[in-house]
């Protein structure tokens, strides 16, 4: 009896260790903003079940999110999207004009994990090029004011700031939950 229940233990340990990353992976991959209970809008006049294509609106704005707009003193104003390591990550309401230094005081500065040499502009839609995907290198602007990496911003951009490479704590207590677990289920299984 005391065997058995020790290898329950070791078995209900194992799961733990092996099912634990899997959950939190799982929460990473699925789109944002996916759900089980969205339903696509259909066009039921040219056939059943037919699905439209949907354009990305503001929620609450009523108005598409790759377009200008203004404001009550006539400023062309547009979204962009910041993500990553800097203080105040999420949609900001720039100016037309607005380059990626402009953004990147209004969301407080990158933080003291940001790797600021691999920087990205993500477009919402693809340049006449075809290019969607930019390189920015933010630490040569900051130490020398070198603007030639930066490219002109449009409605929808995204902005990535990467965080740098390495263990930080957060990983390292994951890293000794299993040693400790690894080590739990060794020393019951003898």
């Amino acid at each position: 009896m005391k065997k058995s229940f020790k290898h329950l233990v070791a078995l209900v340990l194992l799961v733990q260790i092996f099912l634990s990353p899997l959950m939190s992976l799982t929460a990473l991959a699925e789109p944002y903003g996916s759900s089980l209970y969205s339903s696509p809008s259909r066009d039921y006049s040219s056939g059943y079940g037919q699905q439209q294509p949907r354009q990305q609106v503001m929620p609450g704005y009523g108005m598409p999110v790759d377009t200008y707009f203004t404001d009550n003193m006539g400023n062309i104003l547009m979204y962009v999207n910041v993500l990553g390591e800097v203080y105040k990550p999420g949609q900001h309401i720039v100016r037309q004009d607005a380059d990626i230094s402009t953004v990147l005081s209004m969301v407080g500065g990158s933080n003291d994990d940001a790797n600021l040499k691999k920087a990205k502009v993500l477009r919402y839609k693809p340049d006449e090029d075809g290019k969607q995907i930019y390189s920015v290198n933010l630490k040569d602007y900051l130490e020398e004011g070198d603007r030639s990496t930066f490219v002109e911003l449009k409605p929808n951009d995204t902005i990535v700031i990467p965080e740098k490479k390495g263990i930080d704590g957060n990983m390292a207590l994951r890293i000794a939950s299993i040693v400790v677990s690894v080590a739990s289920v060794i020393a019951i299984s003898k």
